[in-house]
């Protein structure tokens, strides 16, 4: 009877040990990500409050808000009107992102703008409307930084802003961590397609194929 139980107890133990590995392997396997929000000048406390938010849901991310910072003046630009370039914007984030955070995200109440550019590299025609194209947000894709504006979202109820800034907010992400756009209809990673009724429309999770390249 002692030895039928003592075996019992050894096979039990066994299962214990083979289960608690496993779980060790999956929890370093899913480490949980660190994003910052880094806000350029003052942005309100809601504001930033409703991006934490969303991104904690979406990707089960530590969220931090950072220090706010003034936008540097190397990327501003004023070649239709008083805007900032976001790709300096994104080198800018890089080069000041804490060591204790994975990606960082910047957030401005200013115009935001970039090239637009074709599969081979060249500006889209027409090139004086693509040269600085006014964008809601951008993101390295895969990289460690990306920003959003509220300029083109903010003449909205308030309900509507948040979902739109929200859902930018998951997208940019989205591209650090390495996402295309995807094709999947109301997918939050979907192109915007110069429309912000594409963001209206979709969803604000990453549809199952996309969750499952990240």
């Amino acid at each position: 009877m002692n030895l039928l139980f003592g075996q019992k107890l050894k096979h039990l133990m066994k299962k214990f040990v083979a289960l608690l590995l496993l779980s060790i392997v999956f929890s370093c396997s899913k480490r949980t990500i660190k994003i910052g929000i880094q806000p350029y000048g003052d942005i309100d406390t809601t504001v930033l409050s409703s991006i934490s938010e969303i991104l904690k849901t979406s990707y089960q991310a530590d969220v931090y808000i950072l220090d706010k910072t003034e936008l540097p003046k190397t990327a501003f630009t004023n070649i239709k009107s008083p805007r900032y370039r976001a790709d300096s914007l994104l080198i800018d984030l890089k080069s000041h992102i804490p060591d204790s955070i994975d990606y960082i995200l910047g957030i401005t109440s200013k115009d935001i703008s970039t090239t637009k550019r074709i599969t081979d590299g060249s500006i889209k025609k027409p090139e004086s409307k693509y040269q600085d194209w006014g964008i809601f947000g951008l993101g390295y894709k895969p990289g460690q930084s990306c920003v959003v504006s509220t300029f083109r979202i903010k003449h909205v109820k308030t309900s509507l802003f948040k979902s739109r800034l929200q859902k930018i907010a998951v997208h940019e992400i989205g591209h650090n961590l390495g996402l295309d756009h995807c094709d999947t209809k109301k997918c939050v990673m979907q192109d915007a397609v110069e429309s912000i009724n594409t963001v209206d429309l979709a969803n604000f999770k990453l549809c199952n194929r996309c969750l499952d390249k990240i």
